[in-house]
């Protein structure tokens, strides 16, 4: 996920590049399928905190409130019918950071069995945020403050950030448990790659402007005075968000959480600039018929079996 923006980039680059290889040992005795979801918070794996050290950062484990541990237990419970069935069997834990740089940090955990599993590591600082507050903070990242003027805003519902980043976080660990994106030729990822994505991180359609954004390989962080020209593009795509374009993996974790928020929880989601205080542009994906004629794959994620 997105790094704070007084992260140094290269930073970033460093946690992104990394996340795939985090390995943790566990055994598998020490694993009971039956401990439900929200009673999984245990302390960061050592070999997750050693990357943070590695790159010059020193987080420190956090403890949960009881008021925190209840907004925990309320993201689990909004998860998707298919994210609990397969969560039970491949979360082996989540975890939270005090001074964390970046939102979300997953690791693959390895155990006596064949099973995959995952932990999940946050940033503390997300549980006493908005949904609305944490996506201005990340959109915010992507561009570098000019004599422009233009501010970033979100209208996103009030629920606490964690239901939002939980159930993209962990629309990766159902992804990797299934391998989801196995098979592009044919049956979901077909549907939802075809004519969008050539591979796993290049775009079907080039788009020059887009591929500049931060959250792009090889991107950067944009001035201010081109936001409504990206964001114009993005319009013409059936991207839910800039971090979307960055692979076909975070693609699916945003349309879904965008699509779970807005379609089954009926919570607003709209990215707005202003200027001295007047609203210039405004984007809502779900007014987007590109964006909403591919969500419709998505109800297998809601299936009861």
């Amino acid at each position: 996920m997105n790094t704070k923006a007084i992260l140094p980039f290269r930073y970033f680059v460093i946690l992104i590049l990394l996340v795939a290889f985090i390995r943790t040992s566990v055994s598998a005795q020490t694993f009971d399928a039956n401990t439900p979801l929200q009673n999984r918070v245990q302390p960061t794996p050592e070999n997750a905190m050693q990357i943070f050290r590695e790159a010059g950062m020193s987080p420190t484990r956090h403890i949960t409130t009881a008021r925190e541990f209840m907004a925990i237990n309320q993201a689990f419970a909004l998860l998707p019918p298919l994210h609990q069935r397969v969560l039970k069997e491949h979360l082996a834990g989540i975890s939270f950071l005090d001074d964390m740089p970046n939102t979300a940090l997953t690791s693959i955990v390895e155990s006596a069995d064949s099973v995959r599993r995952y932990h999940i590591t946050f940033r503390a600082a997300i549980l006493k945020q908005t949904v609305s507050e944490w996506l201005a903070e990340k959109e915010r990242t992507c561009f570098i403050p000019d004599s422009s003027g233009t501010s970033i805003s979100f209208i996103a519902g009030n629920l606490n950030a964690i239901v939002y980043v939980l159930l993209h976080e962990t629309t990766h660990v159902v992804d990797g448990s299934l391998d989801i994106f196995h098979d592009t030729s044919k049956g979901f990822a077909n549907q939802f790659t075809g004519g969008v994505w050539a591979d796993r991180l290049t775009f079907a359609t080039p788009d020059s402007l887009l591929n500049k954004n931060r959250f792009r390989r090889g991107g950067k962080p944009l001035p201010y005075s081109s936001t409504i020209a990206i964001y114009k593009a993005l319009q013409q795509t059936p991207f839910v968000s800039l971090y979307s374009t960055s692979s076909w993996s975070e693609d699916l974790a945003e349309c879904l959480t965008v699509y779970h928020l807005t379609k089954k929880m009926k919570q607003p989601f709209k990215l707005q600039l202003s200027n001295n205080g007047k609203v210039i542009f405004s984007n809502e994906p779900l007014k987007n018929s590109k964006v909403t004629q591919r969500m419709k794959s998505l109800e297998m994620f809601y299936s009861k079996s």
